[in-house]
């Protein structure tokens, strides 16, 4: 038998061997510059998407964001949600204006292409200065929960966790990255939820959540929301997180998509998950405030982690937990690392000698270059805040501005440009000395003043250019007429229903999936039976329940032998949403119901809202999953009794929430 301490040390040593294969061998098709840093454009929108999200959300979210939240309520937790609204921007408003630059490498290539050389290349030192800083977090995050969770001293360990994600990004490339990436989401994705069960779980009293939200006064939106120091903060925080960057990686996922449409896809997505990651954060704080108030995290956030671990981990999860913590670090630092080692290659060397051939040998050793770089600066650093924003103020101060402005149609010089970039980062140097007692961060600053330089400059020097639009309108004209059809389509069907017709739409496209259905009914459900009471299974209320789901299952595991009148389409397709919401959601909710929200019970009705979401369209699995939690709220308190309210606002919201989670990690692209 092993020890709880090696145990914990084995699961967490199989997860960092396991990246390091995948990432190795994924690796292996990289031949040049160009698969190293975007691959071959054939990577499918649900590994975008978690890639996407595993390089935005990074381990300081859970590690910082915890403390964060735990000590200031809405003043953090606003600004941490902004995280996700940044993505949407880019999703929703930003992607379709990007054509012209779908081809580059890097966001630096873009800006040359915009304003030559010498601007490509300081967007290129800028962004590999931005790329250094997240890696160096992310490793000390690393070293820090490490420290926390086995107890370990001393650099030996940050050292040993950041030279795997160190080698297998060097040596892989972008399909490393990508594999890995979507490994560790998988395992973030699942921790966080047991994490905030197992808390749940410990509460004395659940109600006491409510009274938490609805009396302490840092949850209170009036209280909050005012002119002051904290409030100013919070706010230069979100603005910070609100808008987009366009940072190196980020980049790099447009220039991975097939095409606009699948990067758009892919970074729409990624915003609704990023904000139920962050959301589940703050969950789990505010389920620690309430269950201890007497933490004093204003110095050192990590204090409430470390109170996570020692009051609710044990032999073997304490593992898990580890493996949870470091993936979401790894998944953001291997994707700045990647992105460092293309811009100094691409951006800086290519440049500066067109005519040296740039060996795939180089910018791997490039790669390590960065990453050692980034451990030393890890291991020295001391606060991670402002490590994060030191890093940020060398980055959007200086390129977000006149990217996102050349994205919506005005161009100048690269005289006007450099001047811009040369005031923001003046700016954050300067009121880094002069108003950092404001609480305001200089980024902010540092980006109206690159502005007001860059606009001016170009005005009062008479350069050419100004609002000339984008140079490739095509996508962003058939958004815009999509969105027109789209309306008019919502309204058409809202007027002119054609019911048959769209569930029709929604019928699986081979008859074996109604039996492999079936089949999962079978599994799931009744083994769910064990966590009913021997009160409540003795009742008729009980047997019909387990009768009807029984028949309805008997009748999908057979339908290819159904005799041909019943098979038609115009009858299966009534019967197969009406049996799906029946099974999963009618007598699942009320299954959940009588075992008084069992664990078992609850992640099961979470199963069952991911199959519902590959089996459906999401607005049909939207509505039969209220329609049927509804009437089994109502149907179990007619014939059962009371329903415990305090249980559902535990685990029913939180488990439908992190059923979208999963339902748009595998894509949430229609029914299958």
């Amino acid at each position: 038998m092993l020890s709880w301490l090696n145990l914990d040390i084995v699961i967490f040593s199989c997860f960092l061997a396991t990246n390091l294969v995948l990432g190795l061998q994924a690796g292996r098709r990289v031949k040049n510059v160009h698969t190293y840093a975007i691959g071959n454009k054939d990577f499918p929108t649900a590994t975008l998407t978690s890639t996407i999200v595993a390089t935005w959300i990074g381990g300081g979210v859970m590690f910082y964001g915890l403390g964060r939240t735990y000590n200031t309520g809405l003043y953090f937790a606003i600004a941490l949600s902004a995280a996700s609204l940044g993505l949407l921007i880019t999703g929703r408003f930003l992607v379709v204006r990007m054509g012209e630059f779908l081809n580059n490498l890097s966001v630096a290539e873009a800006m040359g292409d915009l304003y030559g050389k010498t601007v490509r290349i300081a967007t290129a030192l800028s962004g590999i200065a931005l790329s250094i800083g997240g890696v160096a977090i992310q490793f000390q995050v690393i070293g820090k929960m490490l420290t926390l969770i086995f107890g370990f001293q001393g650099p030996e360990v940050t050292v040993a966790a950041a030279s795997i994600v160190i080698l297998y990004s060097a040596f892989g490339g972008i399909r490393s990255v990508t594999i890995t990436d979507v490994f560790q989401f998988i395992t973030f994705g699942v921790f966080i939820p047991v994490l905030s069960l197992i808390v749940w779980n410990n509460l004395q009293d659940p109600d006491l959540v409510v009274h938490t939200l609805t009396t302490n006064p840092m949850f209170d939106p009036r209280a909050v929301m005012g002119w002051n120091p904290k409030f100013l903060s919070s706010l230069s925080l979100l603005l910070y997180w609100a808008i987009p960057g366009i940072n190196p990686p980020a980049f790099q996922r447009l220039a991975m998509a097939r095409d606009l449409g699948q990067a758009q896809r892919s970074f729409t997505y990624a915003a609704g998950l990023s904000f139920l990651v962050i959301i589940s954060v703050v969950w789990v704080a505010i389920l620690v405030l309430v269950e201890n108030p007497n933490l004093q995290p204003e110095s050192k956030p990590e204090v409430v982690f470390n109170y996570l671990i020692d009051r609710y981990t044990y032999a073997g999860f304490k593992g898990l937990v580890a493996v949870g913590m470091v993936a979401m670090a790894m998944s953001t630092a291997d994707s700045d690392l990647n992105s460092s080692a293309v811009l100094a290659v691409h951006d800086i060397i290519t440049p500066l000698q067109p005519s040296a051939k740039t060996s795939i040998t180089t910018v791997r050793l490039l790669s390590l270059a960065a990453g050692l770089l980034s451990l030393l600066l890890a291991l020295h650093a001391e606060d991670i805040v402002e490590l994060m924003l030191f890093s940020g103020s060398l980055y959007m101060p200086v390129v977000t501005v006149p990217f996102l402005l050349a994205l919506f149609g005005f161009r100048s010089s690269a005289r006007a440009v450099l001047i811009g970039m040369l005031a923001g980062i003046s700016t954050v140097l300067v009121w880094r000395q002069l108003m950092a007692h404001t609480g305001i961060d200089p980024v902010i600053t540092g980006m109206i003043s690159n502005l007001v330089f860059f606009m001016g400059s170009h005005y009062l020097l008479r350069e050419a250019g100004g609002w000339v639009g984008i140079k490739v309108p095509g996508p962003l004209i058939a958004a815009r007429q999509e969105q027109r059809v789209a309306w008019r389509s919502f309204f058409n069907t809202i007027l002119h229903p054609r019911l048959y017709a769209y569930l029709k739409s929604n019928l699986p496209a081979k008859e074996g999936l109604y039996s492999l259905f079936g089949l999962y009914v079978i599994g799931a459900t009744y083994a769910s039976f064990s966590t009913v009471p021997a009160t409540i299974v003795n009742t008729n209320f009980f047997y019909f329940i387990a009768q009807s789901v029984l028949l309805a299952t008997t009748l999908f595991i057979t339908y290819p032998a159904w005799p041909p009148t019943f098979r038609s389409k115009r009858f299966i397709a009534f019967a197969w949403p009406l049996g799906i919401g029946y099974i999963l959601f009618l007598a699942g909710g009320v299954l959940v119901l009588m075992s008084g929200f069992h664990q078992v019970q609850a992640m099961i009705f979470m199963l069952n809202l991911v199959m519902a979401a590959l089996l459906l369209d999401w607005p049909l699995m939207v509505f039969l999953a209220v329609s049927g939690i509804v009437l089994a709220l109502g149907i179990f308190q007619r014939y059962v009794g009371a329903i415990p309210w305090a249980d559902i606002w535990g685990y029913a919201v939180p488990g439908y929430l992190w059923a979208a989670f999963v339902h748009k990690l595998v894509g949430g692209l229609g029914p299958i």
